[in-house]
């Protein structure tokens, strides 16, 4: 996307910008219309007199933006009666372990919440841990906390292996490339990537929906509302939340 806009920025008038446009792929044709669109929105907004938002704010809503028109793209073709079958947590494949992380924010006060969940390939937790951030900047900021949290844990562990999954499709392109490197949360992004690289042999980030990430997602909720600020890190999971391991087993076997 850097190279993109530097070729952007140096188009004379509108005709060669879309011009240019049109000679790139999809992904950046969508990325680019959806950004152009934006500013010009946020622009007028701060004419307006309404508060100016942050770049990364900006780069999360066109994030979701793409992720919507895709599914457009992308909808079943099934008879209209014909059920959508739910998605499921998967065991990682055997000699694997899985790290599904997450993240909560809450714009009102900026309070930020982390959770992560490490399990086996019979799918048993066997760490978990949680935690608050009391002056967060984004959900993106959370969600990367997360994985630097999660990462550093089975770090401890001795785990040179791992699957990590997340709900939020911003926190891996962060990792897979380099468009964030110039936000906020780019030194964040750096140390995760540096810590990757140092320690693992296989890891890889993949984006799962909710359902398929429900334990991490209650232990950054518990997180979020956690009254001490020193993380929690427990063997397993805490009781209150164990139901939600044996929800994702009884799925499996449906």
């Amino acid at each position: 996307m850097e190279a993109l806009q530097l070729e952007l920025t140096n188009c004379s008038n509108a005709k060669k910008v879309v011009e240019k446009l049109l000679a790139t792929d999809d992904e950046q044709q969508l990325w680019a219309v959806l950004l152009l669109n934006n500013w010009w929105h946020e622009r007028n907004q701060v004419k307006e007199g309404e508060r100016r938002r942050s770049p990364d704010d900006i780069a999360l809503l066109c994030g979701r933006q793409a992720i919507e028109i895709k599914n457009l793209h992308s909808l079943p073709t099934a008879e209209p009666r014909a059920r959508t079958r739910k998605s499921k947590w998967e065991r990682p494949p055997i000699g694997m372990l899985k790290l599904n992380v997450d993240g909560a924010f809450r714009e009102s006060d900026k309070n930020g919440g982390w959770g992560y969940v490490i399990r086996d390939e019979s799918g048993d937790a066997i760490q978990s841990g949680s935690g608050r951030v009391p002056f967060a900047s984004n959900p993106l900021h959370m969600e990367l906390i997360a994985c630097v949290e999660g990462v550093k844990a089975t770090t401890a562990l001795g785990i040179s292996n791992v699957i990590l999954e997340t709900d939020a499709q911003q926190a891996v392109w962060a990792i897979q490339g380099d468009d964030f490197r110039l936000a906020v949360v780019g030194g964040l992004v750096h140390d995760l990537k540096d810590l990757i690289a140092e320690i693992f042999t296989t890891l890889s980030a993949n984006y799962v929906p909710r359902d398929c990430n429900k334990v991490a997602h209650e232990l950054a909720s518990l997180g979020s509302r956690s009254h001490d600020l020193a993380p929690s890190m427990l063997a397993g999971v805490s009781e209150c939340i164990s139901f939600l391991v044996s929800s994702d087993l009884a799925d499996m076997v449906e």
